[in-house]
């Protein structure tokens, strides 16, 4: 699933600024032109997985950021949408488990943890392991 250069190099921007905003009024104003910038890349017809995982990344309610993963796992049904799908799927058991859905939560990081073994990325598999072995 191809992802346009210019489109990655302007959220890894906003995504740089939130993490070392630490204001929060600077953060939600770069958080709120990040959601912009990814409500008109969709205007404008280009719809990417990555756009809406990364604003939901930045989302610090679960019960926001759930729908905005949701989104984007709806996107990434494409084979080569394997890596999105199974980070996707494991943020949204984490922030399921974060709000007490634990079976929820347990359904999403089963489905991570299968396709992620067709990963080369060893540290999202450990990760996925790691929180399946510490359920609560």
């Amino acid at each position: 699933m191809e992802l346009k250069g210019d489109v990655w190099e302007r959220v890894m921007e906003f995504a740089t600024l939130l993490v070392n905003e630490h204001r929060t009024d600077r953060y939600w104003a770069n958080y709120n032109a990040l959601k912009d910038y990814c409500e008109a890349q969709s205007l404008e017809g280009y719809d990417h997985p990555f756009l809406w995982e990364s604003l939901g990344d930045f989302t610090t309610s679960d019960d926001a950021a759930i729908p905005l993963y949701l989104r984007a796992l709806d996107m990434a049904k494409a084979e080569d949408a394997r890596e999105y799908r199974v980070s996707i799927r494991f943020a949204l058991a984490e922030r399921y488990r974060a709000i007490g859905k634990e079976d929820v939560a347990l359904e999403y990081a089963i489905a991570a943890d299968d396709e992620a073994r067709l990963l080369s990325d060893l540290e999202l598999r450990r990760q996925i392991s790691e929180f399946l072995l510490s359920r609560t």
